[in-house]
């Protein structure tokens, strides 16, 4: 895992150097999965831009477009004029509050307890865009 000081350097870069970093590691993420890949899309700004970042080498990997019931009809709106599919998660928004609770304001807080509850090294975290591998490992 990068140190702070990794992340604090690549963070100074100018952003150009950030978007040629991003487009190498997508290049090496479909290739690596013989193209076998999808992005999961928001509708926010971070799913946006990756999505451009890929359409720009690989225009026909899907954008995949997690419909919970939960977002604003101008996000789907949106989602649907990017061309994402549509996909529903098998339970609904009230069954994995009775199943799970109510989820953590952030990711950070997430994490850290699942860290701590598994006595493992706390995942990477992860912006509101990813590319995944079709049959959902990353």
């Amino acid at each position: 895992m990068p140190s702070i000081e990794d992340l604090r350097q690549k963070q100074s870069l100018p952003l150009q150097a950030k978007v040629l970093m991003s487009k190498r590691r997508i290049q090496q993420w479909y290739d690596h999965w013989d193209g076998n890949v999808y992005v999961s899309f928001s509708g926010g700004k971070d799913s946006t831009v990756l999505a451009h970042l890929v359409h720009e080498y690989y225009p026909d990997v899907p954008l995949v477009f997690s419909n919970t019931g939960l977002e604003y009809p101008e996000i789907q709106s949106f989602a649907r004029k990017m061309g994402a599919e549509f996909v529903r998660p098998k339970m609904s928004f009230a069954e994995v509050i009775t199943k799970y609770g109510y989820p953590i304001i952030s990711k950070e807080t997430a994490e850290a307890i699942r860290g701590a509850r598994t006595l493992k090294k706390a995942p990477k975290m992860r912006g509101g865009g990813s590319i995944h591998h079709r049959n959902g490992r990353s």
